[in-house]
């Protein structure tokens, strides 16, 4: 990019806008004449902004890689991707961090990091080419599908569908975390698999929790009605504001009455806790901002917590915590492990008594 120097009258200043959206628009290639110049203009300003520059742009063609789908290992282009961005931007300046989340909500979709098309050999149909995106920890990712559904896909969480939906159903397959937005098609129903439970929809908005590494699967309606199967034959049907939680360890569940909003707000950058175990506030805690979090004390995970988080960093959430529970924590760091990786940064939690 070329360093001219730029000056405006203020009738000539264009509309602000914030610089990692100018930024981000440079790199798609999407930026407007006026947008540039105050770009320029930033760069100019100090050595730092350059830096800051280059570094997100080293983001941007980690999570941009030029390759045809039908080529890549995704296993491999995966964990490559994932040694990058944990690795070496872990401790960014804040607009790296923010830059970096952002690149995963707008272009994974797009370009996705550990996309492929690829053809099912089970017994679905084997001339439809699917998808799988993955979004990686620490952020979280929305998805268009085909038939103008939408999807958040939360941190930690991957999501396999097909290019186009044929049959009489519109079949995907969820590990993780994921809030639907159905579009209304009661000829074909909607149906989300998972690896514990199924839900069936035909129109309406909903939130599923279906982690691998958790004993629970969860589903939260917000608006409409929906079926979930469960082991494969019990089929429970939910309301708006109902949740039913499956407990994998005795493959019994729960179906309770709650303000929906709340397990839906993650989407929107909020983290809401309504009279949950500190155990799990913890383990979303963890999951929103790719940390480890281990409680110590069993009598601190049992705590119920209530509280809100919106834009706060994770320091100022483990502060606000050690002021409103009964917590001390200690912060462990990055280990080194084979291969010249870093694992995450761990935190334990003790109890403060």
């Amino acid at each position: 990019m070329a360093e001219t120097s730029y000056q405006y009258t203020e009738e000539q200043m264009p509309e602000k806008q914030p610089i990692e959206e100018l930024i981000a628009k440079y790199f798609s290639g999407s930026i407007l004449p006026d947008e540039k110049r105050i770009l320029i203009a930033w760069l100019n300003e100090s050595a730092d902004n350059k830096a800051i520059f280059n570094q997100l742009r080293n983001i941007w063609q980690v999570s941009n890689p030029a390759f045809q789908p039908d080529d890549i290992d995704v296993e491999r282009a995966h964990k490559s991707v994932m040694r990058e961005i944990n690795g070496r931007y872990l401790k960014a300046a804040p607009l790296i961090v923010w830059f970096q989340r952002a690149a995963a909500v707008l272009i994974i979709p797009l370009i996705i990091l550990t996309a492929y098309q690829y053809y099912k050999s089970t017994g679905r149909d084997t001339k439809t080419a699917w998808q799988e995106i993955f979004s990686p920890y620490g952020t979280h990712s929305k998805i268009l599908l085909p038939d103008g559904s939408t999807v958040w896909l939360n941190s930690g969480s991957q999501l396999k569908y097909p290019v186009r939906f044929t049959g009489s159903e519109r079949n995907v397959v969820l590990t993780g975390e994921g809030f639907f937005n159905v579009q209304t098609d009661k000829k074909h129903p909607f149906i989300v698999e998972t690896e514990k439970i199924k839900v069936r929809a035909t129109g309406t908005a909903f939130n599923v929790e279906a982690y691998l590494q958790d004993t629970i699967a969860a589903v939260t309606l917000l608006e409409g009605s929906v079926d979930v199967v469960i082991n494969n034959i019990k089929k429970e049907k939910l309301e708006p504001d109902q949740r039913l939680i499956f407990k994998d360890n005795s493959h019994e569940y729960e179906l309770n009455q709650v303000n929906a909003n709340y397990w839906c707000l993650w989407k929107d950058g909020i983290l809401a806790f309504r009279n949950e175990p500190l155990k799990d506030v913890f383990k979303r805690i963890g999951r929103t901002f790719n940390v480890d979090i281990e409680v110590k004390d069993k009598s601190v995970g049992e705590q119920l917590y209530r509280a809100t988080f919106e834009e706060e960093s994770l320091d100022e959430i483990l502060r606000l915590l050690k002021l409103s529970a009964p917590i001390r924590y200690k912060r462990i760091g990055r280990a080194q492990e084979d291969g010249n990786l870093f694992n995450k940064d761990r935190i334990e939690v003790y109890s403060s008594k």
